[in-house]
């Protein structure tokens, strides 16, 4: 098993509702974003809202995820690629 797919089962083991909310998270709908934000808030979710908080701040701020560019082929933007150098961006 792979250690992202061994990550989920942890966390789907050790909480449900986190897990649920992912796609959520992983919108790149701001609407989507705020809602995560509200739920994982609401449950208590601690480092999955500091995520959450994160992917919102990213689609407010660009509409879209820069993470994605290369995946989706698609051109970045100077800003996007400004933030994805700098320590701000998620390294994982």
């Amino acid at each position: 098993m792979t250690a992202i797919n061994s990550g989920f089962v942890e966390m789907l083991s050790k909480d449900k509702l986190s897990f649920l909310f992912m796609p959520l998270m992983h919108s790149e709908n701001i609407e989507h974003q705020n809602l995560s934000v509200k739920l994982y808030r609401e449950y208590n979710l601690g480092e999955n809202l500091r995520f959450a908080q994160h992917h919102r701040d990213l689609i407010k701020r660009f509409g879209r995820f820069p993470h994605r560019n290369s995946i989706l082929m698609r051109e970045g933007t100077k800003e996007e690629t400004e933030y994805m150098n700098s320590k701000h961006a998620f390294k994982g």
